[in-house]
């Protein structure tokens, strides 16, 4: 066998490596140094004065750990989430309306439990799935 042929240079590879390589160090740089992705936090909602969402928690495993049955759900970039005093940010989202974003109870929001309009006065919440 000649021992002068040579393999031949393959860009396709030597591209495709490059590019995985660039986009791993941008997406690293977007999530780990600039936080740009979105925390969801629960919060305490009060069903006798606003539209709460509503969960089950009679069930033991049912609920998550903060173990709300009435919540109200906010969305907030994972940077601000330092400034949160607490791990629900309730006092953080009420000062900053700009900052979070409360997903309002509609049925089309709804993912697990239900949707409580406020009833005040009242024994017996109304719902709607």
């Amino acid at each position: 066998m000649p021992e002068d042929i040579k393999k031949p240079y393959n860009i396709f590879l030597y591209t495709l490596l490059t590019s995985c390589a660039v986009v791993i160090i941008i997406s690293f740089y977007s999530f780990f140094f600039q936080k740009n992705y979105d925390f969801i936090v629960e919060t305490k909602c009060d069903n006798t004065m606003e539209t709460c969402f509503y969960r089950d928690c009679s069930v033991e495993g049912d609920c998550p750990p903060n173990n709300l049955s009435y919540y109200k759900v906010y969305t907030l970039k994972a940077r601000d989430f330092s400034k949160c005093t607490n791990e629900d940010c309730t006092d953080f989202c009420n000062q900053n309306n700009g900052i979070c974003i409360q997903t309002e109870c509609t049925d089309s929001d709804i993912t697990d439990g239900t949707c409580v309009v406020s009833t005040p006065m009242s024994d017996v919440p109304n719902t709607t799935n």
